[in-house]
């Protein structure tokens, strides 16, 4: 109970602080949803299932900067050494700005290279032996399609690291895979 109390008190006050206007004065928000799978790191076998939600809060030619928050489920386990196995799931939720360069191809078609990170709060130590919490940071290409002026649907392909920041006690890990999107005007 204690550990969830201290997670409500930091998520508040890290939105508190973060700048910019309200969700619900005609805001365009996007929906992104990953499954990454892990990348061959230091032993780490962990998949990660993340929600995004963002807002566009700055967009000057072709760069856009979004906040939001993310809420994540890794799941997997680490070798320890290749000598034991290490359970390393958990569910884990905290903001997140992202940066895009969007460029148009053709029509309604844009692509666009998506550069993100946030701080994660997790409901336990994670990865095994870790912290109950972590940097999430990710990259990667994404095609857009819009469909009017006010909604949008993309896919894209995700490489992630997540760390604490540590030198030592850092059981990071490394993953990749699918992105899938869709933004619309509230």
């Amino acid at each position: 109970m204690r550990r969830l109390i201290c997670l409500v008190i930091v998520i508040n006050i890290l939105l508190i602080f973060m700048p910019g206007k309200s969700y619900c004065a005609d805001s365009k928000l996007e929906l992104d949803w990953d499954y990454l799978t892990h990348a061959h790191f230091k032993d780490r076998y962990i998949d990660t299932v993340s929600l995004h939600i963002f807002e566009n809060i700055s967009k000057k030619n072709n760069r856009s900067i979004y906040r939001g928050i993310t809420i994540t489920r890794p799941y997997g386990y680490i070798n320890d050494n290749n000598q034991q196995t290490k359970d390393s799931s958990a569910v884990g939720i905290g903001p997140v700005y992202m940066i895009r360069h969007e460029k148009k191809l053709s029509g309604k078609l844009y692509e666009a290279l998506d550069m993100s990170g946030g701080f994660i709060v997790y409901d336990k130590i994670f990865p095994a032996e870790g912290r109950y919490y972590n940097f999430m940071w990710r990259i990667g290409p994404r095609f857009t399609y819009k469909i009017s002026e006010n909604s949008s649907v993309n896919i894209g392909y995700m490489l992630m690291h997540v760390s604490n920041g540590f030198r030592t006690h850092n059981p990071g890990y490394n993953a990749q895979g699918v992105s899938v999107g869709f933004a619309a005007k509230f």
